[in-house]
């Protein structure tokens, strides 16, 4: 690919930051071999789709009788182990029906005072993209977790994978210079491998 910084701008415009012109930026830029472009590619694309799509909730109370009900929940759900703890011949459904929905009563009070909230992922941006001692180096900013996770993973697949031929690939070296690189590539090239 003869552009991979602005192929990769274009398809993922919100991974890259924004110039007061509008235009999109990588400050330290994109420069990777181009075995790798394809795991590059698909890295953006999971973080993208990752960070668009997933949420998850988060709690609010906007009514602080909250804490009585589930308070009063809490406790008869205490009283009730210790309860089937100690007359364990109760512990069936026909027996408990009438007290779940007592219990249940409770429950439908505290969700009441609570609404949840979706929570979105940290924004991901994208600082550089890089090779380095035959490893792919990924610079971002934001993100959480999982996207330290994709990360990794992208790194640990690029160094499995030929920088020349996208093939499965070997670290080797020639002089002071590091590379992964296929069988081929190694005899082409004569790097010899790292053991």
């Amino acid at each position: 690919m003869e552009n991979f910084e602005e192929y990769l701008m274009e398809k993922y415009p919100d991974l890259f930051y924004k110039k007061e012109d509008g235009s999109l930026d990588c400050p330290c830029g994109v420069s990777a071999p181009n075995g790798w472009h394809t795991i590059i590619d698909n890295l953006c694309g999971a973080i993208t789709s990752y960070t668009k799509n997933s949420f998850h909730t988060k709690r609010v109370v906007i009514n602080n009788k909250y804490y009585f009900w589930k308070g009063c929940s809490d406790f008869l759900n205490w009283g009730y182990k210790y309860f089937i703890k100690f007359f364990p011949k109760y512990n069936k459904w026909e027996y408990n029906k009438s007290f779940f929905a007592f219990v249940e009563k409770f429950r439908q009070q505290y969700y009441k005072c609570v609404k949840y909230n979706k929570v979105y992922p940290p924004e991901v941006k994208i600082n550089q993209i890089k090779s380095k001692l035959s490893d792919l180096r990924f610079y971002y900013s934001g993100g959480n977790k999982e996207v330290a996770g994709m990360v990794s993973f992208a790194e640990y697949l690029c160094s499995k994978t030929c920088e020349n031929t996208g093939e499965p690939g070997i670290k080797c070296i020639n002089g002071g210079w590091y590379a992964t690189l296929s069988p081929k590539e190694v005899e082409r090239l004569r790097y010899s491998t790292i053991e």
